[in-house]
């Protein structure tokens, strides 16, 4: 049976252990022959393959022809040829203070010029020390050149996100990248990997030699498995995991990309399956959530402790899809970076293009409202359990009386500060969390010929119209609903409409008044 791997990251022990390993090498060579340029730049989410991408290509330059024998590739590298490389793992490199990044800068370079046996020369100033290690690596080279691979790049500034340290983080990484576009020269091929993609006026001014590649159609399924992948290369696995199951194999592999499947990297490319959740599956036997359990970035929950997100609405620029500022965050694109959005669609207005914005699959949204529950409740993922069930059987019980009662009950809980983004959308996006949550066909920020409708909600029988009000009254908001026809997009579902007016306190942090009217 096949070999999934879901804890090997160097393509050495990979194909060494004999794991499966989905070829990727034939999107791998027009990067690395220099048919494409010969520097690039590639952002991933966590748990996507990137460190085992940096070691192909290190095992590809070093020559190591054994290890790809049978691949795409293997035929058609000149293997005569070899260069030194320089891997920087970045992934070894977070630090409290800059002071001791500069130290652990250093101790990866030492180590790196004793894996290719030269001497190091040490320096203060690590990007000193960096320039030395590529003069005295490419002096040992047959043309003068190397093979320069990052990966991780951005790992030492993304636990200092939304923090005062993180200007003095991002400069200290400018200063130390900018020996790559100094030495350009000198390498035969460079490869840089990251969560994160910032702006050309960040850490990126001094690169801007490098090659995006985040969002190119030719390395969209580079990371990743797409559907046919995966069958070709785990029929065995598929099958065993529906016997697990009480499952067919063609239920399980349903099941998987229902799942785990749905990242897109390109608007029109094939989307891809998380592979470190599929692995996990696979070896477990069981669909579960491997997203939250292996790659919850704790900067990520820290963002949104003080920012309280509009999950339904997912619109972003391009050019805010293409990088952000470390001190400036764009919380949808820092989403989408860390993999819990995904493209679901292009519109191009003539003037700029707008990416809508979701969540790839079950398991990634399943895992990032667990998380915002958690925030916004103080409790547990979820939030608090009984309450929460709650919310959702007295709507499918047609009771809306007791659905505001249970939500009373829910925000009586919270016991973190909103005072500085206490709005109705902080409100609505808290009641759209704790409704998606728990499986509920919920609409926010619903478009209309008049305006936007705060929440819709529609059940097996039932439709409802919620509108929020900070510091009002909820015939105000009542009223606005039905000045501006807010009902009208249910009209033709045959089902009763119940309109629902909700009055937030700034003052008591809670639900002050509450209005129902089932329309006729």
């Amino acid at each position: 049976m096949e070999k999934a791997a879901t804890d090997i990251y160097t393509f050495e022990n990979l194909r060494r252990e004999h794991f499966t390993y989905v070829d990727k090498t034939a999107i791998l060579k027009p990067l690395a022959d220099m048919s494409r340029g010969k520097q690039f730049f590639i952002a991933r989410p966590r748990r996507f393959g990137k460190s085992l991408a940096v070691s192909t290509l290190q095992c590809l330059f070093e020559g190591r022809r054994d290890l790809f024998q049978g691949l795409a590739i293997e035929p058609e590298w000149e293997w005569s040829k070899k260069w030194p490389v320089l891997h920087i793992d970045m992934g070894s490199a977070q630090a409290p203070t800059v002071a001791a990044l500069h130290r652990k800068w250093r101790a990866i370079l030492e180590a790196e010029c004793a894996r290719n046996k030269i001497g190091f020369r040490d320096d203060d100033d690590p990007a000193i020390a960096f320039a030395h290690v590529i003069d005295d690596l490419a002096a040992e080279s047959g043309d003068g050149q190397i093979v320069l691979l990052v990966d991780e790049y951005d790992k030492p500034l993304l636990n200092h996100l939304c923090t005062p340290a993180v200007t003095e983080f991002k400069d200290a990484l400018k200063a130390f990248y900018s020996v790559i576009k100094t030495y350009e020269g000198k390498q035969r091929f460079s490869f840089l990997t990251g969560v994160s993609k910032f702006s050309k006026v960040s850490i990126f001014s001094d690169l801007n030699n490098l090659e995006d590649m985040t969002l190119d159609a030719s390395t969209a399924t580079l990371f990743g498995f797409t559907h046919a992948e995966v069958r070709a290369n785990f029929p065995e696995l598929i099958a065993a995991l529906g016997k697990a199951n009480g499952m067919t194999a063609e239920e399980a592999f349903d099941e998987i990309v229902r799942m785990y499947d749905g990242y897109k990297f390109e608007e029109n490319a094939e989307s891809v399956i998380n592979p470190v959740s599929l692995g996990l599956c696979f070896k477990k036997g069981k669909f579960e959530n491997w997203w939250s359990k292996t790659a919850v970035p704790t900067f990520l929950i820290d963002f949104f402790k003080t920012r309280p997100l509009d999950v339904s609405s997912l619109d972003v620029s391009d050019s805010d899809m293409d990088a952000f500022e470390p001190e400036r965050i764009n919380p949808v694109t820092l989403l989408f970076q860390t993999g819990y959005l995904t493209i679901r669609d292009v519109e191009w207005n003539g003037y700029f293009t707008t990416y809508r914005l979701g969540f790839p699959n079950a398991e990634v949204e399943s895992s990032f409202l667990s998380e915002l529950s958690k925030l916004y409740s103080g409790k547990g993922a979820g939030g608090d359990g009984a309450v929460v069930a709650r919310i959702g059987d007295t709507l499918r019980a047609r009771d809306p009386e007791g659905f505001v009662e249970a939500f009373k009950s829910f925000f009586g809980s919270i016991p973190y500060d909103l005072t500085d983004r206490q709005n109705e959308q902080s409100w609505q996006a808290v009641m759209y969390v704790v409704m998606r949550l728990i499986g509920m066909n919920v609409g926010g920020e619903v478009k209309t010929s008049k305006g936007r409708i705060d929440l819709t909600i529609e059940t097996a029988t039932d439709a409802y119209v919620i509108e929020v009000k900070r510091d009002s009254t909820p015939m105000k908001a009542i009223e606005q609903i039905r000045d501006k026809s807010y009902t009208d997009r249910f009209r033709l579902s045959g089902k009763p409409i119940t309109l629902i007016g909700l009055a937030f306190s700034t003052k008591k942090r809670a639900v002050s008044g509450a209005k129902i009217v089932r329309d006729a």
